[in-house]
């Protein structure tokens, strides 16, 4: 598959892929990507013809549904008061009751992720894969809010190293001038301790956050 013939639904995905997170669902594509790739038929052979060009790589992963609502569990900005965590890590333990499912997922190779100048590449290991799914799940609530505002989301592998701090956020929220509006997080199954610290380094760098 040549780069220049790509349909604009390919581009968006792969792009999705290597500079906004790092993997998605069957499902999550079918909801997000339904416009562009079609039904549920021609959104598995589109996925299956990346797959054969060294573009993505497939996994069946036996998971918990993302548990997010509509809000974030946390928000922060410059001035606030510091957040009380403790309720805020009960939450993140207690929202995960879903039973396990058989998940088909995809993420871009590393091929993939040099046409787009981004870190990313392949699937990510097994602890990281509540976490990275639940982001995917909040990038897809972004995509229609963020397009009619002219705010980028940005992943963490895109971001060129002098932007990177101590602690990377997942995501940044970059405005038309390149400022980083907020940054966004997925806190998975975090500690007490994870949540500590990035409360701290984002404090310490002014960035404004949401907590999923």
């Amino acid at each position: 598959m040549i780069y220049q013939r790509w349909s604009p639904g390919v581009h968006d995905l792969i792009e999705s892929l290597t500079c906004r997170i790092r993997v998605l669902s069957l499902n999550q594509i079918q909801q997000g990507w339904r416009q562009q790739l079609g039904p549920a038929n021609a959104v598995l052979e589109t996925i299956e013809l990346l797959v054969k060009a060294g573009l993505l790589q497939g996994d069946v992963w036996t998971v918990q549904a993302s548990p997010i609502n509509g809000r974030p569990v946390c928000h922060w900005s410059q001035g606030d008061e510091t957040p009380d965590l403790v309720p805020v890590h009960q939450l993140i333990q207690e929202r995960w009751h879903h039973p396990r499912m058989p998940t088909p997922v995809v993420a871009a190779t590393h091929r993939a992720a040099r046409l787009f100048g981004s870190s990313t590449g392949g699937l990510p290991p097994a602890n990281h894969r509540n976490h990275d799914l639940l982001l995917s799940e909040v990038y897809l609530r972004y995509r229609d809010v963020l397009s009619n505002t002219g705010v980028l989301w940005v992943g963490e592998d895109a971001m060129t190293l002098a932007e990177r701090g101590i602690k990377n956020p997942d995501a940044f929220l970059v405005g038309n001038e390149g400022e980083i509006v907020r940054v966004i997080e997925s806190a998975g199954k975090y500690s007490i301790s994870q949540l500590e610290s990035f409360h701290k380094h984002c404090e310490s760098e002014q960035l404004a956050y949401e907590l999923w």
